[in-house]
């Protein structure tokens, strides 16, 4: 099994990480330091202090003096680790106490790309038009001023993003910057190296974030390589990744881009096998709030951080392949970050308001229930998915990851300059989305388990309940679920 560790970020054990990552991989130092000697393990991954941010302002930079304030600023640094068996494991946990580490299981994450193979036939798919029309978008630039996300970051934690194949979609996009990504391979944003590909998962969803908010300043952090499809990555990779945001945010990015940040994470949890800890173990990440990885989402929270998870790909009627047997359907398909309370999480309906059999089912794990709901309360919305552009019927928008990108872009709107709801808490903003969502006519009274509480409605959402979200040929609510090229019965 693999494990993942945070210990403190103590010069000491800066000094013995960099010994372990530097070209002679020399881990003696390390081992001493966390009391690992004599225990059967290996090392898997070392992620962090492997990470840069790179402007894309080339008249931007940053001093040596900032640079290091960052990398001390790191709450943590992460390390992965192959663990022999039981006794190993309960070796390192006890280690781990006495250096004032958190441990917890380190599982293979993945993007929540989409699909039904043979299944989706240009025939099936609507259009970003429609798309819009379902969630009322023209709530957004009818109102006065025009809410575009104008003074908001967002970060699309991904598989990186063709900043080319943004300018071609929305000319006026602003890139600000990038984080460059070395897990031995080159840094895979669009300016180093190869570029990452025109219609990439982590393009797809960072269209979807300017089509709702084209103001907001974009920035890049590739998680996964986008290589080949079904790529996986690991929780430890995740956790480095968002410390390493969280430190950055605070003493490089915070003075030179003021305003809110909003994370957009399309990635999750496809397959639980390797988790051989149950959900009231600390180590559980699936079902376990105090895990390592789900205690950094709620830091971020409480940092003022809005935070969007995609749902997941598992529901029952049309799991994506790399689910886990069990992990697919109701309440067994939303797993860790993203069945926290402290995100606004995203399903996925198509652009006439069906509900799309792939996309995973409530409620999330019992463990992150917050009172006084009766049980998890993912996902909280849905965002339309399964639509093409309306000029370019190749550059498709799928899986519950389309639904996280404009999930995530409506909520930089609504945060952003003009907007009356901008200075709404995290969970204020999530209460409101969640309050005006439009209930389906097929979905259950109350909290529903495959759309949670409705459609996004931007135009309620906007000028308050009660609203049209649109009108005209293109605004179907349909009944049922989709699964495939036939039309499945109601929830």
């Amino acid at each position: 099994m693999r494990v993942m560790l945070l210990i403190p970020n103590e010069e000491p054990a800066r000094e013995a990480y960099r010994a372990a990552i530097g070209p002679e991989g020399r881990t003696e130092g390390l081992t001493r330091r966390l009391g690992l000697t004599g225990i059967r393990f290996a090392y898997r991954a070392l992620p962090s202090l492997r990470r840069t941010f790179r402007p894309e302002d080339r008249d931007l930079h940053f001093e040596e003096e900032a640079l290091r304030r960052s990398e001390e600023q790191l709450p943590a640094l992460v390390l992965s680790l192959k663990v022999a068996d039981v006794e190993a494991l309960t070796r390192i946990n006890a280690a781990a106490e006495l250096v004032g580490a958190r441990i917890g299981l380190d599982l293979p994450v993945a993007a929540f790309e989409g699909w039904c193979p043979g299944h989706d036939g240009p025939a099936f798919f609507k259009t970003r038009s429609a798309a819009s029309a379902l969630i009322g978008a023209w709530a957004l630039e009818g109102h006065a001023p025009p809410l575009l996300g104008a003074g908001v970051n967002l970060v699309t934690v991904d598989l990186g993003f063709n900043a080319a194949a943004l300018a071609a979609f929305e000319p006026a996009v602003n890139v600000a910057g990038a984080w460059e990504v070395k897990q031995g391979l080159p840094p895979m944003w669009a300016g180093q190296g190869k570029p990452v590909h025109f219609g990439s998962h982590g393009t797809m969803v960072a269209r979807n974030v300017l089509s709702l908010a084209p103001a907001a300043r974009l920035f890049d952090f590739p998680l996964l390589p986008d290589r080949l499809a079904g790529v996986v990555g690991w929780t430890s990779w995740a956790a480095a990744a968002l410390l390493q945001m969280q430190a950055d945010i605070t003493v490089l990015l915070g003075p030179r881009f003021p305003g809110p940040w909003v994370l957009c994470n399309a990635w999750g949890v496809y397959d639980r096998r390797q988790e051989s800890v149950p959900a009231n173990d600390p180590m559980n990440y699936t079902g376990n709030p105090r895990h390592p990885l789900n205690q950094l989402v709620a830091d971020l929270d409480d940092a003022g951080h809005d935070q969007v998870f995609a749902a997941g790909n598992g529901g029952h009627q049309c799991p994506h392949p790399l689910c886990g047997p069990g992990d697919t359907g109701p309440g067994n398909s939303i797993f860790g970050a993203n069945s926290h309370a402290r995100v606004l999480t995203a399903g996925a309906v198509r652009a006439d308001g069906m509900w799309l059999g792939y996309s995973s089912e409530g409620p999330g794990q019992p463990g992150f229930r917050e009172p006084p709901a009766p049980f998890s309360e993912k996902p909280d919305l849905c965002a339309p998915s399964q639509f093409a552009e309306d000029a370019d019927a190749y550059l498709l928008s799928s899986g519950t990851s389309a639904a996280c990108g404009l999930a995530a872009g409506a909520l930089a709107a609504l945060r952003g300059d003009g907007s009356p709801h901008a200075g709404l808490s995290t969970s204020g903003l999530r209460a409101h989305l969640r309050g005006t969502a439009r209930k389906p006519p097929w979905a259950a009274a109350g909290y529903d388990l495959r759309c949670g509480w409705g459609i996004l409605d931007l135009a309620a959402a906007v000028h308050g309940p009660g609203i049209a979200a649109g009108a005209g040929p293109e605004v179907v609510t349909a009944g049922g679920c989709w699964s495939g090229p036939e039309r499945l019965s109601g929830a």
